[in-house]
């Protein structure tokens, strides 16, 4: 009678101390050695988290956890996806409400019950039910659950119309640490979104965007990378955006750094500079809704700002169209002559 496997375990190299996972004939290793004992006990403990939901099958929705579902499409997704930030925010707003919750659990009544649990913008709730809408498609793909639930998420909602003023653009620049500062700047003069600026490099990149001082360009998607529907595209700087970056210090590979390191969120930064600034409802991406709305205040075409800005025709209209100058012009000459 053949000997039963042994579950996996930890085991101490005596050659350099390494803590390794023994699973059957494998050998994984935890990146831990000596001194490291409880971190090595915990990358063992995610190991097999990981390997309980590989090794299953194709399971009836009640027989699964929406958070096991959730856990796998993170796992899976986030080292092909272009924000795994976001998707890791919103996994963590979903669970505690959903996790322990089956599958088969999904309803039109406990979706609405989310909407009510997390008491946040409509926006927000739906960024984070399309979360879990795709989590449950990628489970039904890939034959781990016979189909996927169907998700109802809230209705879109108004869109926050705040927009600054130059004042207070100044006021938020003045208040701003310097890495801050920089962000504001391009924000201001792009239009572009806080993860395409942030991830901005003084080089050419494959996989992230670049600055070209030399011919007063920014390109925001990397050589090898491919567009999105969160379109990014090339853009020509002002002279008074180009004017600043040619005096930015380049300590660092990343034009937005912070002690010559990267920056992976600016968010704390961010409000705290907004609270010095004393201003309220603002975030970076007031900072895009400013750069269009003002663009639009100031004439120009929809034709030019779906190019100059790399957003869709239907966003420009419907949020921003009515700043321009000439908005309706033409319609109100009519009913004057008409009454």
């Amino acid at each position: 009678m053949p000997r039963p496997r042994k579950p996996a375990r930890l085991f101490q190299r005596k050659d350099d101390g390494a803590w390794i996972i023994l699973d059957g004939g494998r050998q994984v290793r935890t990146g831990f050695g000596h001194g490291f004992r409880d971190e090595a006990e915990k990358f063992l403990s995610r190991y097999i988290a990981r390997k309980t939901i590989t090794d299953r099958g194709l399971v009836e929705l009640d027989q699964i956890l929406v958070g096991e579902i959730l856990v796998r499409y993170g796992e899976e997704k986030r080292k092909t996806v272009k924000d795994p930030e976001r998707l890791l925010n919103s996994i963590k707003a979903l669970a505690p409400f959903w996790a322990d919750l089956t599958a088969a659990d999904i309803s039109v009544d406990k979706c609405q019950a989310y909407i009510l649990h997390r008491g946040v913008s409509a926006w927000t709730v739906r960024r984070e039910m399309n979360t879990l809408n795709a989590a449950l498609r990628f489970a039904a793909a890939r034959h781990r659950i016979p189909y996927a639930p169907v998700v109802t998420l809230p209705p879109k909602g108004v869109a926050n119309d705040r927009w600054l003023r130059p004042e207070e653009v100044e006021r938020l620049i003045e208040h701003s640490a310097p890495h801050i500062r920089r962000f504001v700047q391009i924000a201001i003069h792009t239009g572009r979104r806080k993860t395409a600026i942030t991830r901005l490099k003084w080089v050419p990149s494959l996989n992230s965007g670049w600055v070209d001082l030399e011919n007063g360009v920014i390109h925001f998607l990397g050589k090898a990378e491919e567009e999105t529907k969160k379109r990014k595209g090339i853009v020509r700087m002002t002279n008074t955006l180009l004017d600043h970056m040619r005096t930015w210090e380049q300590d660092s590979a990343h034009v937005i750094s912070f002690g010559g390191q990267p920056i992976q969120r600016i968010d704390k930064a961010f409000r705290r500079a907004v609270e010095r600034a004393g201003l309220e409802d603002v975030t970076p991406h007031t900072l895009k809704h400013t750069a269009v709305t003002w663009a639009f205040m100031k004439g120009m075409t929809l034709e030019m700002a779906v190019d100059f800005f790399a957003t869709s025709r239907e966003t420009l209209e419907d949020t921003y169209r009515s700043y321009h100058p000439d908005a309706q012009r033409e319609a109100v000459a009519i009913m004057d002559r008409s009454l």
